[in-house]
């Protein structure tokens, strides 16, 4: 059993509590950064399952431009209060 200490998995999942408990949504933005990015180099991501850009290059799109465009948003919620949209 391998007990290397995960210091960057522990203080980001301490940093995503803490974002969820601010309502900091602009938070999860990185978050999405940070699944993409590696993704991207290594033309494989994963979403419920490995998805590998050479066997299912369509579904592999998707899933990264789905993840630019949901940090995307969560950014814009620095500078857009889109709760003045549902009243």
């Amino acid at each position: 059993m391998n007990n290397t200490f995960k210091w960057r998995t522990i203080t980001a999942l301490v940093l995503m509590y803490i974002a969820m408990f601010m309502n900091w949504e602009w938070a999860w933005g990185i978050l999405f950064l940070f699944w993409v990015i590696p993704d991207l180099f290594s033309g494989v991501t994963y979403f419920i399952e490995p998805i590998s850009k050479k066997e299912n290059t369509a579904l592999y799109w998707v899933i990264i431009i789905s993840w630019i465009l949901m940090a995307l948003y969560s950014f814009s919620t620095l500078f857009i209060d889109y709760e003045q949209f549902y009243y």
